[in-house]
C-alpha cells in the first residue's frame, strides 16, 4: 500500500554489469547491450511477482483507470499515445527475469519493446461489464512480459468506446493509473508525427540528484524511525505476519455535513487545512495505550492534476510522521503542535525516498514476513481530479471505480486512509488488510474518525485522554487465547 520509489528507477547499486559512458547499467539484448538491469528489491516492487511468485499471480496492488469515450477512438493514434507513455517512465517497461540465477528487473529501451501494449475486445457498452474486462487481463500477468502496463480498447456496437489502463504494481511516488491515462489522452489529442522517445525526460534522469538532496536528512529520518513504534497493538501485528494470506479490502467513508462544517471551522481557527486537522486526528486516534510515540506515513499527493505525469516523482511529500500526544496537555496545544510538526516534516523529509531509507537502515518495508515495517497506518491526501480531457472533442466519462478483494502476502500497510479534498467537503475511503482487520473493526474505525473530529471541535481545553482511541476497538476484537 505505501507508495515508495519504484526500484527500477533507483540508481544502480554496485554490480557485475558493465556500464555505458552515461553511467547506466546495461544488459545483453538482441539489439546489443542496451537493457538496464536492477537487482529485485524485497520492498516496494514493480511487480507482485517480487512478493509471492511463483505461488500466485493475483496482484498485491493492481492499479487501474477505466473511462468511456462518447464516440469512436482511433486505435492507431491510441497505440501511439500509449507507446509515448511507456517511453516516458522506466517503471512501465520493466520485466522480471532470471539473470544468472538471480531475480532481476530488466528495463528495456522503448525501441526494444516488442510486446503489444494494447488489446482490442468487444464491449457491450454497459458500465456493469467493465469489471469483467479488467478481470480478463488476469491471465496476462502469469506469462513472461516486457511491460508492467496494458491497455484494453473496448468497442461497443454504438458510438461509445471503453479504454481501460491496468498497471501491475507499477508505482513510484506521485504515479497513478489516473496520471498515465491523463498522459495518454493528452498525447492522443496532440497533432503530428510520433513522438521521439529520446526527447522524453526520464524519471531516472533526475532521481539521482533528488536522492542526493534527500540523503542530507537521512540521519534525522532514521532517528524518527527509531524513536517511535507501530500504531497497532502487537497482537494485530503478530496475527498479520504469520497468516500467509491476507486480503486488501476497502470501505467508503461518508463524512456528515456536520463533520465537514467542523473541519472548516477548525481550519479557520488554527489557520491550516482540513487535511492537517484530519492528520492530527488520526495521530491522536491511533495513540498507543502505553503512551509511546507512534509513527504514521503521511502523503499530500499532487497526482490529481492536469498532465501530472510531467512531474511524477517531483511531487514527493511522504514523511514518517511521529506523533507523541503525551507531550500535549489539551486539544488546543495538540492541534497547534501537530500542525507545525507536520509542516516541518513535509519540508524536511519530503524528498527522501521512503524505500531507500528502509533499505539503507536495514528496516523492513513491511511487505514480507518478519519485523513490522516503518508504519502500519498511512494517510494520503489528494485534491479532486479535474474533469478528464476530451478525446477528439468527444466527452470522456470515468467508469465506476471498483476494488476487488486482492490476495497479498503480509498485506503492506494495515490501514490506508485516502482523503479526497474539495472546497466544500472531504470524501474518504478506508483501505485495510484482512487479517488482522475485520469488516466489523473497519466499520468502527470509520465511525470513530468522525467522533475524533467532533472531539477536536469541542472544548479546546479538554484532556486528550477523553478522545476515542483505536486500542479500545482492537481490544474488543482481540482473539481469545487458545
Amino acid at each position: 500500500m505505501p507508495c515508495g520509489s519504484a526500484p527500477c528507477c533507483r540508481p544502480a547499486r554496485p554490480g557485475p554489469w558493465p556500464r555505458r559512458a552515461s553511467g547506466r547499467c546495461r544488459g545483453h539484448s538482441e539489439n546489443g547491450w542496451d537493457m538496464k538491469l536492477r537487482k529485485a528489491s524485497a520492498g516496494q516492487a514493480v511487480y507482485h511477482d517480487f512478493i509471492v511468485a511463483p505461488h500466485t499471480s493475483v496482484p498485491a496492488k493492481r492499479l487501474f483507470n477505466c473511462f468511456v469515450v462518447e464516440g469512436p477512438v482511433d486505435p492507431v493514434r491510441l497505440e501511439r499515445a500509449i507507446r509515448h507513455a511507456i517511453a516516458t517512465h522506466e517503471a512501465l517497461r520493466t520485466s522480471l527475469e532470471d539473470v544468472d540465477g538471480e531475480l532481476t528487473q530488466v528495463i528495456r529501451e522503448p525501441s526494444e519493446i516488442t510486446e503489444a501494449p494494447m488489446t482490442t475486445v468487444d464491449w457491450d457498452g454497459s458500465l456493469d461489464s467493465v469489471a469483467g474486462i479488467v478481470r480478463g487481463l488476469d491471465n496476462r500477468w502469469t506469462v513472461p512480459r516486457e511491460l508492467s502496463m496494458h491497455v484494453v480498447l473496448g468497442r461497443a456496437p454504438g458510438p461509445r468506446t471503453l479504454v481501460a489502463c491496468v498497471l501491475d504494481h507499477a508505482c513510484c511516488d506521485g504515479m497513478s493509473a489516473e496520471i498515465v491515462t491523463d498522459l495518454i489522452r493528452a498525447e492522443y489529442n496532440r497533432p503530428g508525427e510520433e513522438a521521439r522517445p529520446d526527447r522524453v525526460t526520464q524519471f531516472s534522469d533526475y532521481y539521482a540528484s533528488m536522492l542526493q538532496d534527500g540523503l542530507e536528512t537521512y540521519d534525522d529520518w532514521l532517528r524518527s524511525l527509531e524513536s517511535s513504534s507501530p500504531a497497532l497493538p502487537q497482537w494485530m501485528l503478530d496475527r498479520k505476519r504469520p497468516s500467509g494470506e491476507a486480503w486488501t479490502r476497502e470501505r467508503e467513508l461518508s463524512f456528515s455535513d456536520a463533520t465537514d462544517e467542523r473541519l472548516r471551522s477548525l481550519s479557520k481557527e488554527y489557520v491550516c487545512t482540513p487535511y492537517e486537522i484530519i492528520t492530527a486526528g488520526v495521530g491522536l486516534y491511533f495513540r498507543r495505550a502505553d503512551g509511546a510515540p507512534i509513527r504514521l506515513a503521511v502523503t499530500h499527493s499532487g497526482r490529481h492534476r492536469r498532465h501530472g505525469f510531467d512531474v511524477v516523482g517531483l511531487l514527493r511529500s511522504q514523511v514518517v510522521d511521529v506523533v507523541d500526544s503525551s507531550r500535549c496537555e489539551d486539544v488546543r496545544s495538540f492541534l497547534t503542535a501537530r500542525r507545525d510538526e507536520l509542516r516541518r516534516g513535509m519540508t524536511h523529509f519530503g524528498r527522501l525516498p521512503v524505500e531507500e531509507v528502509c533499505l539503507r537502515a536495514g528496516v523492513s518495508t513491511g511487505w514480507r514476513a518478519g519485523s513490522p515495517g516503518p508504519w502500519e497506518v498511512e494517510l494520503n491526501g489528494m485534491y479532486e481530479a479535474p474533469a478528464p480531457e476530451a478525446m477528439d472533442g468527444h466527452e470522456v466519462v470515468p467508469a465506476p471505480d471498483f476494488l476487488e478483494d486482492a490476495y497479498c502476502e503480509n498485506g503492506g500497510t494495515t490501514f490506508l486512509l485516502n482523503l479526497f479534498l474539495r472546497p466544500e467537503r472531504v470524501d474518504a475511503t478506508l483501505r485495510y488488510v484482512d487479517p488482522p482487520v475485520s469488516e466489523e473493526m473497519a466499520k468502527r474505525v470509520g465511525a470513530d474518525l468522525e467522533a475524533i473530529v467532533e472531539f477536536l471541535a469541542g472544548d479546546p481545553t479538554r484532556s486528550l485522554a477523553e478522545a476515542p482511541a483505536f486500542f479500545t476497538v482492537a481490544e474488543d476484537f482481540r482473539p481469545l487465547a487458545p
